[in-house]
């Protein structure tokens, strides 16, 4: 029996066991655990000086020895590891530092944990910056072991435990095969963990999510990386035995996927479950039936099929039967088997199988919980039952692919690549055609009025260009860098031919990134006059993840490109000052101190004689002066007073 559930990355929710029923949501440094049933919060935390980038559900099974019935266990971005009680709300034990001991910064921040079974009381945990894999116990919060597992960083971990007790475990890198390793018991070192007992084929891209699973004696894997497929593998006996009658001391090539589950649409997690009879104890040897439950954002694809392969031909396996995220109406956040909801269906409608899954949709704060049939019959849809949420009042049944398709055009048309058909106009009743042209028409930010400079436009070569997906056309004109030209020809186009106009841009973006400005200059103003109809569509928004993702990258390199100018700018100004003093050294030692011409040794004597008959003359007007003022005359001795 699967008792462990894991889930990575920054935000995610992750399914608990199906016989807890309750659904677990982390963000940021905020966790919550909603029940299926009332679509309600039972226990919250937050924690504002940790983030949580990894999470992984441990449910101990009937009969089995374990301190904790439940145990939540979430890795953090600063490297420690937290074990929490999901039903009291309390910590369990204090938070072991885990690879914060190992790396420093963004290296150590946690990126996978597994956990084989609830009776070892350990679990494993992986980080991005380093190869190793730690086991780290719950209650008394060390590290307990360690194994290097290659020379890149980990970003997925998965585990499980057999029926006689032999547990696995296996990893992803990105860029590397997948590793699967044979543990020892408990309380045995891992040191000497260092060859993988199985090496399995490397996904297109970084896995996304690990399974592992034992059913009826086998042990079975799954990985998803993205795309539009998962891969499963059959690692054969639960035990072991047939890799250690086959190993040698030859290097082994990686093994290939067993079976190619596909699908229409990308897939970031999977499930893998089994018919009741397998799990309840069911003989092994006997052929293993099993179901696997693939989501991502805008699909829930199911897969029924037998675990060993009968030849090529069966390598390909198409879903039993797919819902949208439209059809649900809302974002898919996540999906689980239901084991209970089959076996109620099946004895409800007397049939031997009946496929049903419960799925966990629209917005994280306020999630809603449904259960999802498969359809009866081939081309009917599949049946959806809320459980609880806000849909929970009225069952519907899930529209299938054509009827939305349908509907959605009845809508209006909804134009995810180049234009394929003109937009339909509705037609203004008389009155309000009237009432609009009595208002007057109000300029948005940024644009040109009617009276400012030339009203050409490039709207019919632009929407041209676009039915006809003519690109020679279309870089022609989107070349062009005149602002008022791009504000009158991006207002006269329609919210359809804008957006398949903000697609051409993004694709030209993506290939030439040295052309960035004019294609962004393009982007803001359709964005600037068509955002509103763009936000009215989430297949649109959807959409422009390319985009974003793109703009994104750019973004993140902003930081250090400013860093690099400024010491660029520093050196130059340095360089300069450099070269500044150098020419001004060498302007002052090519200058002469003295310079001589011939007949000028005579000037110093003029000058001087010059200087000598000023200051006689000089001295001769003083003597004038002073004959003026007779000091020693004596004709104040006549005055008056005296004589009195």
């Amino acid at each position: 029996q699967q008792n462990v559930a894991a889930m990575s990355g920054p935000r995610g929710c992750i399914f608990a066991p199906e016989d807890v029923g309750a659904l677990l949501f982390h963000a940021g440094g905020r966790w919550k655990l909603w029940r299926e049933r009332e679509a309600a919060v039972e226990v919250t935390h937050n924690d504002v000086s940790e983030t949580y980038t990894a999470a992984c559900w441990i449910s101990a099974a009937v009969g089995e020895a374990s301190a904790a019935r439940q145990c939540i266990v979430l890795g953090c971005a600063s490297g420690r590891i937290q074990a929490w009680d999901p039903l009291a709300g309390e910590p369990i034990g204090r938070p072991a530092e885990g690879f914060r001991e190992v790396a420093q910064g963004a290296d150590c921040a946690v990126s996978g944990l597994a956990a084989s079974s609830a009776s070892r009381g350990t679990v494993f945990a992986a980080c991005n910056g380093c190869p190793d894999i730690l086991e780290v116990g719950l209650a008394d919060s060390t590290t307990r072991g360690s194994f290097r597992t290659g020379k890149s960083g980990l970003c997925r971990l998965a585990a499980t435990v057999a029926a006689r007790g032999q547990e696995w475990l296996l990893s992803a890198a990105p860029g590397a095969v997948l590793k699967l390793w044979k543990l020892p018991a408990a309380g045995d070192s891992l040191g000497e963990l260092r060859k993988a007992r199985c090496r399995l084929a490397a996904p297109a891209n970084p896995a996304t999510c690990l399974e592992l699973a034992c059913l009826g004696g086998r042990l079975l894997g799954l990985c998803a990386d993205g795309a539009m497929q998962v891969d499963f593998f059959d690692l054969g006996a639960e035990d072991g035995q047939e890799d250690d009658s086959t190993s040698g001391t030859a290097k082994q090539p990686p093994r290939p996927a067993a079976r190619v589950l596909s699908c229409h649409d990308r897939l970031v997690h999977c499930r893998l479950a089994a018919p009741s009879a397998l799990r309840s104890g069911g003989k092994a040897g006997t052929p293993v039936h099993c179901m696997v439950v693939g989501f991502g954002p805008c699909i829930v694809a199911v897969w029924s099929f037998d675990a060993i392969a009968q030849g090529a031909k069966d390598r390909t396996v198409a879903p039993v039967f797919a819902i949208a995220n439209s059809e649900l109406g809302g974002k898919v956040l996540c999906a689980r088997p239901d084991a209970a909801g089959s076996a109620v269906a099946r004895q409800r409608e007397g049939r031997t199988e009946r496929i049903a899954i419960v799925v966990a949709y629209g917005p994280s704060v306020k999630p809603v919980f449904a259960q999802v049939l498969a359809p009866k019959s081939n081309g009917s849809a599949a049946q959806v039952v809320p459980l609880a949420g806000a849909a929970a009042a009225k069952p519907v049944d899930a529209e299938t692919p054509k009827q939305a398709a349908a509907k959605g055009r009845q809508k209006g048309p909804i134009v995810l690549g180049p234009l394929e058909i003109a937009a339909t106009k509705r037609k203004r009743p008389a009155a309000e055609d009237s009432a609009s042209q009595k208002r007057t028409k109000s300029l948005m930010p940024a644009s040109r009025p009617a009276s400012a400079g030339s009203n050409l436009s490039l709207a019919p070569i632009l929407r041209q260009g676009l039915r006809s997906k003519d690109d020679s056309s279309l870089d022609k004109t989107l070349v062009l860098k005149d602002r008022e030209l791009m504000e009158t020809s991006v207002a006269e186009l329609s919210g359809s031919e804008a957006f398949d106009l903000l697609q051409e841009c993004a694709k030209r973006l993506l290939a030439r990134p040295m052309e960035g400005q004019v294609y962004c200059a393009w982007i803001q103003r359709v964005l600037l006059h068509h955002c509103s109809f763009i936000r009215s569509q989430p297949k649109l928004q959807e959409a422009l993840r390319p985009l974003h993702d793109s703009t994104a990258a750019r973004c993140a390199g902003h930081r250090g490109l400013v860093r690099l100018r400024g010491r660029l700018q520093h050196l130059v100004f340095q360089g300069t000052q450099v070269l500044e003093r150098k020419a001004q050294e060498q302007a002052t030692v090519r200058a002469p101190l003295l310079e001589y011409v011939e007949g000028d040794e005579d000037l110093p004597e003029d000058d001087e004689d010059a200087a000598e008959q000023e200051d006689e003359e000089e001295g001769i007007g003083d003597d004038d002066e002073d004959e003026d003022i007779d000091i020693e005359a004596d004709d104040w001795l006549d005055s008056d007073d005296l004589e009195g």
